[in-house]
This record gives C-alpha cells, sequence and structure tokens, in this order.
C-alpha cells in the first residue's frame, strides 16, 4: 500500500501542478484581453481628439460623449471620464490612481495601471493624456476585472476541492486497499520467503475471488507439487547415499581381503614368539623370577603388536558415520602403509613415504580418506613390479595440501586415461578387481572439497590429491 499510496499522492500533485498552471495563465489571458481592448480604445481616443466635438467635450466635462465614443469601439461594460492630472481637483475630475499622478503627467503614451478599490476589488485603469486650456488632463478608462476574480476564485476553489477530494481518496483507498490488497499481499510475500527457506507446508489463505485469490490458490498449487518433488528426491539421495556407503564398504571388505595374506604374516611371527616364551616358562618350573617377568613382558609386546595390527584392519573395515573433523593428513599416510605394508613386503616391493615434519591438519573424514589411500597404495603396488618401490608424498603449496602416490608400471594408456576414474572400469585381470576403487576415491576426494588427477607418460603413473589446509 505504500506504493500505492505515493502513486496517488503523484497522481494528485500532477492534477494540482496543471490546474494551477492552467489557471494562472487563464487568468492572465484575461488581463491581457482586457489591457488589449484598453490599448485599441486609447488608440481610438487619440484620433477622435482632435475633432471639434471632443474639444467641446473636454471644456464642459461630457462624459456622455466620451462613453459613446468607447461604446462604439467596444461593447464591453467600460467606464469612461474625463480627469484632470493635477492636485486638489474636485472629485469629479480627480483620477482614481491619484497617487499615480505625477507618473501620469511625466507620460505622453497611454498609460494601464491595477487598481484596487476598497471594497477589494481589482480594476484595469488606462489614461490617455491629453493637453488642454494649458493643462494636462486624460481620458480614464475603468473595467472592472469581476471575471479575473471570478476565475481566481475558481482554480482556488478547483483546488482546494482537488486536494480535499485527493485526501478522502488516498483514506478510501488505504483502507480498503489494506485489506483487498495490502494483506494478501504480505501474506503472498510471507509465504515466498517460506518457499525460498524450503518450508512448502503451511498453504496460504485468501478469501477472495479476484486475482490475488487466484494467485494464491496457483501458489498453494505450486507448493504441494514442489513438495511432492522435493520428498521424491530426498528419497532417492538417501536412496543413493546408502547405495554409495555400501559400496564403499565393499571395497574396504575387498581391500582387507586382499590384505589378509601379508596380514596373517605380520600376526604369525609374533604368535611364534608368543607360544615360544610360553613353552619355555612351562618347560621349567624353576625359572627364575626374573626370566619369567622378562620372558612375561615380551609375551606382553608381541600380544599388543598382535592387538595393534587387528584393531588397525578393524578400524578400517569398521562401517561408520562420515564426521569432517580437523585430523592429520600424516597419521592417515602412516596408517595406510602400514596395513598395506606387509602385502608390499611380499611381492618385495618397498613403500617410501616423504612427510613433512609438522602436522598436516586438515578437516576431513578420517577412515574415508583411509579408504582413498589405501586404494591408491594398493592399486601402485599392483603396478609396480618387484624389486621397486611405490613413493607416498605430501607437501604444501599455498593454502593446499598436495598428496602424490607413484609407482613404478608401465602407465596408463590414452585410451584408458579417459576411462580411469568410470564406475567399474579395470585394467586388472578378471576376478582381481571390481573397477570402484577409482571412481569412490574421486567421489571421496570431491565430497571433501578436494581435486584428485593423474599423470601417466609411458613408465609409471603419479596420483595427485589437492585438499584444503585447515
Amino acid at each position: 500500500m505504500k506504493l500505492a499510496g505515493k502513486l496517488i499522492l503523484l497522481f494528485v500533485l500532477i492534477v494540482v501542478a496543471v490546474t494551477a498552471i492552467s489557471s494562472h495563465f487563464t487568468s492572465r489571458q484575461f488581463l491581457a484581453n482586457a489591457r488589449e481592448r484598453h490599448e485599441q480604445i486609447a488608440e481610438s481616443i487619440n484620433s477622435e481628439s482632435k475633432q471639434d466635438s471632443f474639444k467641446k467635450a473636454i471644456s464642459t466635462g461630457d462624459n456622455f460623449y466620451f462613453q459613446q465614443v468607447v461604446h462604439t469601439i467596444s461593447p464591453h461594460a467600460i467606464e469612461v471620464r474625463w480627469v484632470w492630472l493635477e492636485n486638489n481637483m474636485p472629485g469629479k475630475y480627480r483620477p482614481l490612481a491619484e497617487e499615480q499622478i505625477p507618473m501620469l503627467r511625466e507620460s505622453d503614451h497611454s498609460m494601464s495601471l491595477m487598481e484596487e478599490s476598497e471594497d477589494g476589488t481589482n480594476s484595469l485603469l488606462t489614461y490617455c493624456p491629453i493637453e488642454s486650456e494649458g493643462k494636462k488632463g486624460a481620458i480614464e478608462l475603468s473595467s472592472q476585472l469581476t471575471g479575473f476574480e471570478q476565475s481566481r476564485s475558481i482554480w482556488l476553489f478547483g483546488l482546494l476541492t482537488i486536494c480535499a477530494s485527493a485526501l478522502l481518496g488516498i483514506a478510501a483507498v488505504m483502507t480498503a486497499g489494506v485489506r483487498w490488497i495490502a494483506r494478501p499481499l504480505s501474506q503472498l510475500t510471507n509465504k515466498m520467503q517460506r518457499v525460498g527457506e524450503g518450508d512448502f507446508e503451511e498453504d496460504l489463505h485468501i478469501e477472495s475471488k479476484d486475482e490475488l485469490g487466484q494467485l494464491a490458490v496457483a501458489v498453494n498449487q505450486m507448493c504441494r507439487k514442489l513438495k511432492s518433488q522435493q520428498d521424491t528426491i530426498q528419497q532417492k539421495s538417501e536412496q543413493k547415499i546408502k547405495t554409495l556407503e555400501q559400496l564403499r564398504h565393499a571395497d574396504r571388505l575387498k581391500t582387507v581381503g586382499q590384505l589378509a595374506a601379508g596380514l596373517a604374516h605380520e600376526v604369525g611371527t609374533p604368535l611364534n614368539v608368543v607360544s615360544g616364551r610360553a613353552s619355555m616358562i612351562i618347560a621349567d618350573p624353576n625359572m627364575a623370577a626374573e626370566k619369567i617377568k622378562a620372558n612375561a613382558q615380551t609375551i606382553k609386546t608381541e600380544a599388543d603388536r598382535i592387538s595393534s595390527i587387528i584393531q588397525k584392519l578393524m578400524d578400517f573395515a569398521r562401517r561408520s558415520p562420515m564426521s569432517m573433523v580437523n585430523n592429520d593428513l600424516k597419521d592417515v599416510i602412516v596408517r595406510a602403509v602400514d596395513l598395506i605394508g606387509p602385502m608390499a613386503r611380499s611381492q618385495n616391493i618397498r613403500i617410501e613415504m616423504r612427510l613433512p615434519e609438522q602436522p598436516a591438519m586438515a578437516k576431513f573424514d578420517f577412515n574415508q580418506m583411509q579408504q582413498v589411500m589405501m586404494n591408491l597404495i594398493d592399486n601402485a603396488v599392483d603396478a609396480t613390479p618387484a624389486g621397486s618401490a611405490v613413493c607416498v608424498e605430501l607437501v604444501t603449496r599455498q593454502d593446499q595440501w598436495v598428496l602424490s602416490v607413484s609407482d613404478q608400471g608401465p602407465g596408463i594408456t590414452g585410451d584408458d586415461q579417459r576411462k580411469i576414474f568410470e564406475p567399474f572400469f579395470t585394467t586388472k585381470e578378471v576376478g582381481a578387481g571390481t573397477g570402484l576403487g577409482l571412481s569412490i576415491v574421486h567421489g571421496i576426494v570431491e565430497e571433501h572439497g578436494g581435486k584428485i588427477h593423474f599423470e601417466s607418460a609411458g613408465q609409471g603413473t603419479t596420483f595427485i590429491i589437492e585438499l584444503p589446509r585447515e
């Protein structure tokens, strides 16, 4: 309603301005026409002033003669009389504009003046100066400007009427507009704000059959459709996330299976130590207390080693909700190398780590980032020939951590490079891989606001991950 009130006020101001300007120019034109008539009469009087009858009328003060001359020229109501331009003249010959006598005496041409009478009426006075009997007199033409006064009164009254009507109109529009327009528009605005925030629940209630009511019905229908689509999208999104998490978990379990052989050796060695030391204690009942204590400490150390290996494997295989917190990327790399190290050593492959001395803090999910590293290192070990090494490097670059995993394998061919991150694409033998590893790695890195790409030109391949720093 603020806009409607402004528009109405602007319209009223324009109407008032147009009316005032029109009335002003009408009044000016009325006055100009009256002056023009007086000037025409003054010219005729000057031409008549040379006649004997005119001179006789001056000497006798016969105003009737002058009136006949004027009425012959103009039918308008114009009073005519002879006046002397002298001070202290009788009232019959005294000019109405007595204060202007000095100025009139000095003029040789007709002169028009505006004069206000005692009753407040304005008159247009025109004086035609004439020399007679050695004195200076003038024919005085007088026209009451009643039309001018009426015109001014009319336009003043019109302005007041317009202003009063405008005020009443604004009051009526504001009163009716609040009910018919402002409230429905406010409800529509609030509804659209809620829609923008994703709230489609509450219907819009506008008791009206006009366009605003129809708009409210359309908005309600739109919100119901959007709510239905939102529910459908949410269900599909939840199902997609669930399926993706299942695939990631299956990929972790696959990696656990691949690590089983190497971990069996890692666990078997400390178990043999534990068994041997326990047998020594059982075989010698008279073993000294200090020796028993030393054997027991060895058994505990090897048991802790077994527990640590199993715990790391269980942590990696466990399904857990995503948790984006500050972690150290170095811990992720070290744990991944610890798990894959036994398998790599069984194939006579070294894993070299080049890590910064300071902590490499970033916000990420520890388990998911460990899965990324396990996949990349596992693929690098598979591609690297025996006797060679896999290099894992972490460096900082501006506001990013750059993590790279390099192998010494045969590289990736041009055709395979275009499909390397596609789901179910693999270069391994049938049964050796699912083709989901790099696709899962790509998805996890992007979810963490990072980027992944690779470099492969002939010998060797390097996968590079860029993650935002803390």
